[in-house]
């Protein structure tokens, strides 16, 4: 029984893979994939015939991809206890993660929540929101520069303002002291 149920399951796998290569069953097929596949081959090792160094190297091809894979220079270059060492030095961030996890995982009904769900509902309210919020900040900059610029205006007439009456204090203390009578020694 078993037999004829992997037999079924590889043949629904080859039904997909037909129809992924030549599309859906309605169309004409000239040849089914693996007839195709086959013929693919054969023009390969046709084509190959006479190139012994390449052939070595398709026979090859396994142990290449072996020696590339990242994880074959660790397994060469690093004993099981330092690997052991490794996980260990993790640990405690890998505690902290699965509880991190359970935390989530026990907030997962506040997650699947309708309020959650109907955040979508409201994404065009706070796009609009966001867009007034843009433009009254553009705004408060252009005060923050009136406002700046009439701060700086008021700052130079008071100076120039304290200035003109130091000035004139200056003039009538001249005056005032140049037109003062001369104190005779009798009273």
């Amino acid at each position: 029984m078993a037999d004829g149920s992997e037999i079924s399951v590889l043949e629904a796998r080859l039904q997909r893979l037909e129809e992924a290569v030549y599309g859906e069953e309605g169309e004409q097929r000239s040849e089914p994939a693996v007839e195709s596949l086959a013929n693919f081959q054969g023009h390969v090792n046709s084509s190959l015939e006479g190139y012994d160094r390449i052939k070595q190297a398709w026979r090859k091809l396994e142990d290449i991809e072996k020696y590339l894979d990242p994880a074959f220079v660790d397994r060469l270059t690093l004993p099981d206890t330092a690997k052991a060492e490794i996980v260990l030095s993790a640990e405690k961030d890998m505690k902290a993660l699965a509880a991190q996890l359970e935390e989530v995982q026990k907030m997962k009904d506040v997650f699947d929540s309708e309020h959650i769900r109907a955040t979508a509902n409201y994404t065009s309210q706070l796009h609009s929101l966001a867009q007034v919020h843009l433009e009254q900040q553009e705004q408060a900059e252009v005060l923050t520069d009136d406002v700046r610029r009439l701060l700086s205006e008021y700052n130079r007439l008071v100076d120039l303002m304290s200035k003109q009456f130091v000035l004139w204090d200056e003039t009538l203390t001249k005056y005032e002291t140049a037109n003062l009578p001369k104190k005779s020694g009798a009273y």
